[in-house]
């Protein structure tokens, strides 16, 4: 039998292991077995647990309020994620990478100031400009339009923006990454031949970065489909529910009367199965993007 040459090392790795074990996959197996209960935080539910087999999941699938958590969940990824944040992000990458715009570091600062704010304090800064007396509405006075309550008369639409505004910067440094990968001589011999930014931007760049986009959906996909603190403080899901997130929905079912535990986790492995779906989604779209591109 042969001798293992690195006992040692395999060794240095079980702390890690045992970490990933008890935080990660723990969590997950207890998670689904939570949600076949009927769980309480409080009460005799949160001592003894009766297995109710589906039922928790047959009550989601006919609940309204948790198809209308899942309707406001895709359209904030949607507008404030993959348009938003992955758009402008990119935009902005080409910009720093421009050699003929000013003000690039300044620009720059601004967008990484905003994704190191804590997300309660943007929450509650957005509370305040977004007011009737509030920044916005103060700039949009010097423009002759009247004010707007956001957080009231455009809840969506302002939590949307506010996240845009807090989490470009990701975007935007993974996008930096990819570009500055790309040899500068191919686009000197783009130049030679007389191409187009356009073209450019269509033939070799989107080509090259094609990977960095697929990272990208999937990560601020999964990221913010999971965004809590920042909205909850801004609206709290309000008004009505017209900004109440899955997450906002889970808290709501297991922290807040009626506290069902076992409801609002398998709310969340739906969620789970869902974004999954949305990942291999991205990954066959890349695939075609590559091939078109190619």
């Amino acid at each position: 039998m042969k001798k293992d040459k690195y006992p040692f090392g395999q060794f240095l790795i079980l702390p890690a292991l045992a970490m990933m074990v008890f935080f990660v996959l723990f969590p997950m197996v207890w998670g689904i077995v939570v949600s076949f209960t009927d769980m309480s935080l409080v009460g005799p539910k949160a001592m003894k647990l009766d297995f109710v087999g589906l039922k928790n999941y047959v009550k989601l699938l006919s609940d309204p309020d948790f198809y209308n958590s899942l309707r406001v969940s895709f359209l904030f990824t949607l507008f404030s994620a993959l348009i938003g944040q992955a758009f402008l992000g990119l935009l902005l990458a080409i910009a720093m990478k421009s050699k003929d715009i000013r003000g690039k570091s300044l620009v720059a600062v601004s967008v990484f100031l905003a994704w190191i704010i804590p997300e309660v304090v943007a929450g509650y800064m957005w509370g305040v400009y977004a007011t009737r007396k509030g920044m916005f509405n103060f700039i949009l006075s010097f423009l002759g339009v009247k004010p707007v309550n956001w957080l009231f008369e455009k809840p969506l639409e302002t939590i949307i923006i506010a996240n845009i505004w807090r989490g470009t910067a990701f975007s935007m440094i993974l996008f930096t990454a990819a570009l500055e990968s790309i040899p500068e001589f191919i686009f000197e011999a783009a130049d030679v031949d007389g191409a187009t930014g356009v073209q450019k931007f269509r033939y070799i760049t989107l080509p090259l970065v094609s990977h960095a986009i697929l990272i990208d959906f999937i990560l601020i996909t999964i990221w913010t489909f999971s965004v809590f603190t920042m909205i909850f403080v801004m609206t709290g899901g309000g008004p009505g529910n017209l900004t109440e997130l899955w997450t906002i929905f889970a808290y709501k079912r297991s922290l807040q009367p009626p506290y069902e535990i076992g409801y609002a986790v398998a709310a969340t492995n739906i969620v789970t199965l869902l974004v999954l779906a949305l990942v291999i989604i991205y990954m066959r779209m890349m695939g075609r993007l590559e091939r078109m591109v190619s």
